[in-house]
């Protein structure tokens, strides 16, 4: 199939040879310079960490073409719904991340559940099969969550593991788990 991207060293490139997504080599030298911009303009940055619930049993049930099958179509959504000056990435695994410079908090939210609704209504063609797929979300923003790449990374990802245990197909941010945290400790 000519339009299914394929992944080298972890960066994914469509069938024309151009980067659908990039790699986490790419996120963490580009995340360090976003984020001394940032810092230097004073405005936030937020970033996304996204993970397919349940994935393991989408390469169990019909094998790992069909997951590539997946991974492909959420690689080319995010490309498809970043916009101009967001980066989308493959973090590893089943794990992805949008860095998205000069967005604030609220905006960010509800460009995850547009996001969370179009990856949501994804049916991947496979075989005789119409695949489909739930994620989970993780936000967290710059300078309030983390003031560098790996306070913010490790927040965003606090917040998605917290988004996966409230049921999974859910989206929360590190403040949201913060709150949640404190009121658990009640």
């Amino acid at each position: 199939d000519t339009n299914t991207p394929v992944t080298v060293s972890r960066t994914v490139y469509d069938a024309n040879n151009r980067i659908v997504l990039f790699n986490r080599r790419y996120l963490e030298e580009t995340l360090d310079r976003e984020l001394a911009r940032a810092g230097r303009e004073a405005y936030p940055l937020c970033v996304i960490m996204i993970d397919l619930d349940y994935f393991k049993k989408i390469n169990d049930t019909y094998g790992h073409d069909a997951g590539d099958q997946v991974l492909c179509a959420l690689a080319n959504t995010l490309s498809e719904q970043s916009r101009r000056g967001d980066f989308a990435c493959r973090y590893g695994g089943e794990k992805f991340v949008i860095v998205m410079p000069n967005i604030n908090k609220h905006t960010a939210y509800e460009r995850a559940k547009k996001l969370r609704r179009c990856l949501n209504a994804l049916q991947i063609p496979y075989e005789n099969h119409k695949l489909t797929t739930t994620i989970s979300m993780g936000i967290a923003c710059y300078p309030s969550n983390g003031d560098t790449r790996h306070a913010l990374l490790r927040a965003v990802d606090q917040a998605l593991y917290a988004a996966k245990e409230a049921g999974r197909d859910h989206i929360l941010t590190y403040d949201q788990f913060l709150l949640s945290k404190e009121a658990s400790e009640d």
